[in-house]
């Protein structure tokens, strides 16, 4: 891992790579991606979108630690609060 607290722009554009995986170039659809990922970023003066590595690691782990099974308590007749 590198000491660089900020991703390349080659990283930015494989984290928002397209379903076929390739790579996003389009510092607009980067910035879109990122804000449906849910992944905070800025755009810097030039339009490209600066992503803290930490903020891509929190992610991760949000994502990583969903449920495996669906919440079956609904269809048991359980009332939520």
């Amino acid at each position: 891992m590198t000491d660089n607290p900020w991703l390349s722009a080659s990283e930015i554009g494989q984290l928002t790579a397209d379903a076929q995986g390739r790579p996003c170039k389009r510092r607009t659809t980067q910035c879109a991606r990122l804000a449906e990922m849910g992944i905070p970023f800025q755009p810097c003066y030039g339009g490209r979108p600066l992503v803290e590595r930490a903020a891509v690691l929190r992610y991760r782990e949000r994502t990583v630690k969903r449920p495996a099974e669906p919440d079956w308590s609904a269809m048991h007749g359980s009332k939520a609060a």
